[in-house]
């Protein structure tokens, strides 16, 4: 209510002050920029001399105006140009360093100053690159660490606003094993690590910010140094272990080294070995510590058990400090081969071999015997040789000769055999190595078996005759004969045919052939028949016979077809070829060659040749023919074929020759056009012309039977394609054509370019009749009129159209229904508004409706008189009056947004309506002048409400803004309502500790649940968005601290212990209770040192120390080093040493501080004591429990 009275205060005195002014005072100069109701926006990047804005203002004295700025903040900033108004920036603006500047700038005419305060906002720039805090990083972590893990937290800040200011983490490059969190900055593990395979990593963290334009990013390095974990099974080297060894090899021969190392490369661990199978009749000894592999006892590779060799598997475990095994292992296969020595003589499978054959076996026979031979050695050991030795032993052979190792030996025929001349064979078979007294022996016995081995022989090979085809039935053609040189019966030759010939006998016994029956050359030339002669054993041998056929004159030339087909057009050429026919002699030369003649003719037959060409009878013709004087267009001819034989034999054949006739004349029709008329309403199928056209070619094909008929001009008409009949195909419309130019075409039977065509013009003209509408041209129609337009003023002229002629196409107007505001010229067709008064605002519905509407009916003087399908409408748009304010319709104004949403967000749809019209109803929007802060701007077209920046509810939480709404009428006029905007909160307050970083030093011996520190940590948003959870989200791989879920209190879960880790940095996390997805988080970092208390005691790096030394080693020499080591740190770990048992004679001492152990005062006498066993204690004070001894 105050801010609203001082408001109508401020404007009462302004009112006052014109009144004044209006009668006789100076009127003072008021600026009229809009920023001096809202507010400037001006980036921090702008150049300095850049022109910002320029002031405006109005004097309505027309006084001249001096412009300026007030203050001296301002005046370094900004300069004022006096006369035009122009602002300039002096100096670069810094949104970082001040975000908001209130400047005064003054105006002054001749009498008087006005000042104007404007409040100018920095807007910000991406001008900050995000900056890394607390380096450098680096962090130790086992290898052994689990893939999910965080290790370690980045954290980077940027002061720029909005997207310029979100900082996005990543690695570039990219990490195959870690991650970050793109928004927290949360290093984690993705992969496993191997000590063995990578100790260390350098990775290069980024940090970006989110700006869209000109993203600024930072570069951190990050060092992760990976500790050794025994977690790696032992590896074999200088694999493979595979070797061979010789069979006479003696036992204790070393075979292979077995070398297996730990992985492990901090401190890696010894390795035992030991076989784990295939040490056959355990041939093979494995020495546990050093790996070497022996032989064990005797070797022979014939042993089935050792030819193959051995696959031995053998195992490396690592070794714990006590030399116990560990659960670490490795195995390997591998194999050993026995080599061979050559140390046996070839065996035969038999001594003796014995087989009877029958003499006519074929060279390359095998004997069915089976002889094998072996030599037990291997390789080149047990090659040999196999020959056989004896009489006649070549009409055998042997193979293979030569063998490496076992093979069958197979003896084949390698002569042809007798039994007259050899009936039995033997011999020696030897098997035969390089090496003395390593030979095989066998004996070979082989018997023949006598046969017939003898056939009948032809006295030649081919016996040839030959006949006439008309020798007589009877005649003895030839003998054949054959020989056999067997005696008796196997001597005895008999004589057949291997076919049955059906023309020729042969005797049995003599060989005479003779003829049986007719021969005809034309059937068969020649016959070749196979004559069988055989023994009394059954042995047979063939012959062959060829008999001759000769040819004599006895077949007539036949042709091929009983008749000949040949055709010609008319005014061919002459030596056209017309037919082609062919005639066969079965005879031989001479006899079969053929010549032909035309020997009749119906006509014309001097017109014809024949000549023979390729063996056929061509006929052509030598003058060109006539189709009309050839009857029916057929000449009929007779041709004869003869032969060469004496006497010549003869035949004769019909010959048709068919002549065609040639399109010479073209249709004609009987007039060159035809000029008709007809009704537009004639009926679609009506005759409207019969045309004909004549030709005076005889032939169905070119004459008057083969005309065809086409018309070409329209579609409404088409012709008969042979009776030449025009009908129409659709009814007509003189309106759209009147006149049809028709083009007939009759055309003959011809093909392509022998085609002929006659051609007649057709003019159809159409008469008309009343058949069309009055029809209406730019209708509906629209037109402007102002209300309260005088009587008899012009509105408009309607125009209809009616295509028909004369009284038929003549048109009348009315309006109907009848209307009281207009009267129309029915010739004319013009609209005049009458006396009744036009007002746009009448709320009568239906004298509005008439107002602004004017149905016009049209019709034609025909007989009948055709009236308009449908009547015109007029629309008159009544321009309006400015006579109504804006209204608005969403009352009451209330919004709600939510804060932290970027600048130009939408608040809320304003809406108002004028019920005028053009600049009269349109609507525009503003906000009042002072309000407290612009930070919202109103749309003047739209309405919409949107804010100017990123609003804070924790700093404004609720807005009032006074809206008008104006018209543009003359003059405006206005409405105002007040728009409520509640502020509502989200989780935009990250939790920020004070400190940020806290320092802690705690003895290692604390006791659990110790509190640490407390943490304090704030967060600026409201409710649930301001409610805290605290975590320890790094340095804490042992979880040894714990921090309160809601009181932050870091507090120790177990006892420190120095030895094993000196100092923590824990990564603190304060997380607010905003809704999920959109949690904000704040981190503190607490540095733990741990201080050392003596709680370890020294320990000796050997469990036990032997060493052996002469009998006379001077005083004071140097014996043994013991060593011992505390983790304790500085006094702490001081380590002390004192000989406690064993030197009662004082025969050694030792170096306190050092652990060295010398020869003593007195000397050592070996006969006397030959050992000594002392014990050696290493200890931090004298008193103190922390102690540890060796012997």
């Amino acid at each position: 209510m105050k801010r609203h009275s001082a408001a109508s205060n401020f404007l009462l005195l302004l009112f006052s002050l014109e009144l004044v002014s209006l009668g006789w005072g100076n009127r003072l100069p008021y600026f009229i920029n809009y920023f001096f109701d809202t507010y400037l926006l001006i980036n921090e990047d702008t150049p300095v001399g850049s022109s910002v804005t320029q002031l405006l203002a109005r004097d309505l004295d027309n006084d001249p105006l001096v412009f300026g700025v007030v203050g001296e903040e301002a005046s370094r900033f900004f300069a004022v140009e006096s006369m035009t108004g122009v602002v300039w920036l002096r100096q670069p603006l810094d949104r970082e360093t001040k975000s908001e500047f209130t400047v005064e700038f003054s105006v002054s005419d001749s009498q008087g100053v006005i000042k104007g305060t404007v409040n100018i906002q920095v807007g910000d720039v991406n001008d900050n690159a995000p900056r890394f805090h607390n380096q450098p990083y680096s962090v130790r972590i086992p290898e052994n660490t689990p893939v999910g893990t965080p290790i370690f937290i980045v954290n980077a800040t940027d002061p720029d606003q909005g997207a310029g200011g979100s900082v996005l983490y990543s690695f570039q490059p990219p990490s195959n094993f870690f991650a970050i969190d793109s928004g927290r900055g949360i290093v984690s593990v993705i992969r496993e690590l191997d000590y063995e395979v990578t100790q260390a990593y350098q990775l290069q963290v980024n940090a970006t910010d989110q700006d869209k334009n000109k993203p600024l990013s930072t570069l951190a390095n990050l060092a992760i140094t990976i500790t050794d974990v025994q977690d790696m099974d032992p590896i074999f080297i200088n694999l493979p272990y595979s070797t061979n060894i010789y069979e006479n090899s003696p036992p204790g021969t070393t075979v292979r080294m077995i070398t297996a190392i730990d992985q492990d490369k901090g401190r890696p661990r010894g390795i035992g070995y030991t076989i784990v199978s295939g040490n056959t009749n355990s041939i093979f000894a494995l020495d546990y510590i050093s790996g070497a592999l022996t032989l064990n006892g005797q070797l022979d590779r014939e042993n089935p058990f050792y030819s193959a060799g051995f696959i031995l598997t053998v195992k490396g475990t690592e070794l714990n400090d006590d030399r116990t095994p560990s659960n670490a292992t490795v195995t390997t296969t591998f194999n050993i081969l026995v080599i061979d020595i050559n140390d046996n003589a070839p065996e035969f499978n038999s001594s003796e071999y014995s087989v009877a054959i029958p003499e006519l076996a074929q060279v390359g026979f095998a004997l069915p015997l089976f002889i094998q031979v072996q030599d037990k050695d291997e390789g080149p050991n047990s090659v040999f040789e196999v020959y056989l030795v004896g009489n006649n032993s070549n009409h055998f052979i042997i193979s293979p000769t030569s063998i490496q190792g076992k093979a069958d030996i197979r003896v084949r025929v390698a002569v042809p055999l007798d039994f007259e001349t050899i009936p039995r064979y033997e011999f020696s078979l030897f098997a035969n190595e390089s090496v003395p007294d390593h030979v095989g022996f066998a004996r070979v016995k082989i018997n023949l078996i006598n046969e017939n081995d003898n056939r009948p022989i032809f006295s030649k090979a081919l016996y040839n005759v030959s006949l006439f085809e008309n020798t007589t039935v009877g005649t003895t053609v030839l003998q054949v004969h054959a020989t056999d040189n067997d005696v008796g019966t196997y001597g005895k030759v008999s004589y057949f045919f291997s076919d049955d010939p059906d023309r020729f006998s042969l005797d049995k016994d003599t060989g005479i052939i003779l003829l049986t029956a007719r021969l005809d050359f034309e059937t068969m030339q020649r016959y070749t028949l196979t004559v069988i002669a055989r023994d009394g054993g059954g042995e047979e041998t063939t012959g062959r016979v060829r008999i001759n056929v000769l040819d004599v004159n006895d077949n007539i030339p036949t042709f091929q077809k009983e008749a000949y087909l040949g055709a010609l057009r008319e005014n061919e050429p002459s030596v056209t070829q017309v037919v082609r026919l062919r005639a066969s002699d079965e005879d031989s030369p001479p006899n079969n060659q053929i010549t032909y003649s035309i020997v009749q003719a119906s006509a014309f037959q001097d017109y014809f040749d024949i000549a023979v060409s390729e063996g056929y009878g061509v006929i052509s013709v030598n003058h060109p023919l006539d189709y009309e004087q050839v009857a029916n267009g057929v000449i009929y001819l007779t041709v004869m074929a003869k032969d060469a034989g004496n006497p010549p034999l003869n035949s004769t054949v019909p010959v048709t020759i068919e002549v065609f006739d040639e399109n010479d004349n073209p249709p004609t029709f009987s007039k060159a056009s035809y000029v008709i008329t007809i009704m537009e309403d004639i009926m679609a199928g009506a005759t409207v012309l019969f045309l004909n056209a004549t030709d005076m070619d005889r032939s169905r094909e070119y004459g008057q039977e083969s005309i065809i008929y086409s018309l070409e001009g329209s579609s409404h008409f088409r012709i008969n394609a042979r009776s030449g009949e025009i009908t129409t195909t659709s009814l007509l419309d003189r309106e759209a054509k009147s006149e049809y130019i028709l083009i007939v075409r009759a055309v003959d039977g011809g093909v392509g370019h022998h085609q002929k065509t006659g051609i007649a013009m057709v003019n159809i003209t159409l008469l008309d009749i009343n058949d069309n509408y009055p029809t209406w041209k730019d209708e509906p129609y629209f037109i402007n009129l102002v209300e309260m337009t005088p009587p008899n003023s012009d509105v408009t002229t309607v125009v209809a159209v009616d295509p028909d002629l004369g009284e038929n196409g003549t048109v009348v107007y009315s309006i109907r229904p009848p209307n009281k505001f207009y009267s129309l010229n029915s010739t004319t067709g013009k609209i005049r508004t009458t006396g009744v008064l036009l007002d746009r605002e009448n709320p009568n519905a239906q004298e509005a409706q008439l107002m602004r509407r004017i149905v016009v009916s049209v019709t034609d003087c025909g007989r009948p008189p055709l009236r308009a399908t449908s009547s015109a409408t007029v629309f008159v748009n009544l321009l309006d009056l400015n006579d109504n304010d804006p209204t608005f319709q969403n009352l009451p104004f209330a919004a709600e947004i939510a804060e932290g949403l970027p600048a130009g967000s939408s608040v809320f749809q304003v809406v108002a309506i004028d019920l005028d019209e053009g600049p009269n109803g349109q609507v525009t929007y503003r906000m009042q002048v002072g309000m407290p802060r612009m930070d919202f701007l109103i749309n003047s077209t739209s309405g919409l409400v949107t804010s100017t920046t990123v609003l804070d509810r924790e700093r404004i939480a609720e807005y009032y803004l006074r809206v008008v709404a104006s018209d543009a009428g003359v003059p405006s006029k206005s409405s105002t309502s007040t728009l409520t905007v509640k502020v509502l909160d989200v989780n935009d307050e990250n939790p920020t500790f004070f400190p940020a970083i806290y320092n802690v030093s705690l003895p290692e011996n604390v006791a659990r649940d110790f509190k640490v520190v407390r943490l304090n940590c704030t967060d600026a948003d409201a409710g649930l968005n301001a409610e805290l959870s605290y975590f320890v989200t790094g340095g804490n791989q042992d979880g040894k601290f714990s921090v309160g879920f809601r009181d932050g209190v870091v507090r120790t879960v177990v006892s420190l212990d120095r030895e094993t880790v000196a100092s923590y940095t824990l990564i603190l996390e304060a997380i607010d209770n905003g809704p999920t997805g959109n949690r904000r988080t704040g981190t503190a970092t607490v540095y733990v040192t741990v201080l050392d208390v003596n709680d370890n005691r020294p320990i000796f790096l050997q469990s036990s120390y032997e060493v052996s030394v002469p009998e006379d080693i001077p005083a004071a020499s140097s014996i043994v080093q013991v060593k011992a080591t505390d983790a304790d740190e500085g006094i702490n770990g001081r380590v002390w040493y004192r000989i406690v048992k064993g030197n009662e004679h004082n025969n050694f001492r030792i170096n306190p501080s050092t652990g060295l152990v010398m020869r003593g005062v007195r000397h050592l006498d070996r006969e006397q004591n030959s050992s000594h066993v002392l014990e050696v204690e290493a200890y931090n004070t004298e008193q103190g429990p922390m102690r540890s001894s060796v012997r």
